[in-house]
């Protein structure tokens, strides 16, 4: 399955349909109230016109369900052997490295968060850092990367 199969399947999951269809059938009252006469007399220009409405509705609710979908958090790595540490632990149970509070990644993010002006839980905030991790893996990672070395107890 490929990733953008994923994403809409997630997606789906997490759809309310009955939000859908109410949304759906509200954007069907609303384009024929604005349907003009050729357009109500031609059913060709009509059902173009409830097409494009209709794929816009549809587009927004999913647009809605990405941006509320919770977004996990990844593992978070020891800061000196890169071994993922379980739970809220203080220690890696692999070197036994004192872990901060904050780990880099988590940093990372609250620093992001900062200079865009938003809060590091804000809806649209999380779905923007789940995409460019999903998008950019690699240049997630050596962002955090270079800010490790600053939160090393």
């Amino acid at each position: 399955m490929s990733r953008g199969n994923q994403q809409v399947n997630k997606t789906m999951a997490e759809i309310d349909f009955g939000k859908l269809i109410s949304r759906v059938l509200a954007r069907m009252d609303d384009t024929e109230s604005t349907l003009t006469g050729g357009e109500s007399r031609d059913t060709g220009k009509a059902l173009q016109h409830y097409k494009q409405a209709l794929a816009e509705e549809i587009r927004r609710v999913f647009d809605e369900a990405e941006v509320a979908a919770p977004v996990a958090r990844e593992p978070v790595p020891c800061t000196r052997c890169g071994a993922i540490l379980e739970g809220e632990r203080r220690f890696c149970t692999v070197c036994g490295m004192p872990q901060k509070k904050e780990a880099p990644g988590d940093f990372l993010e609250r620093m992001l968060a900062k200079d865009a002006g938003t809060a590091p839980d804000d809806p649209h905030f999380r779905a923007s850092i789940a995409r460019i991790r999903e998008e950019q893996p690699e240049a997630w990672d050596a962002l955090v990367q270079l800010i490790a070395a600053p939160v090393k107890a």
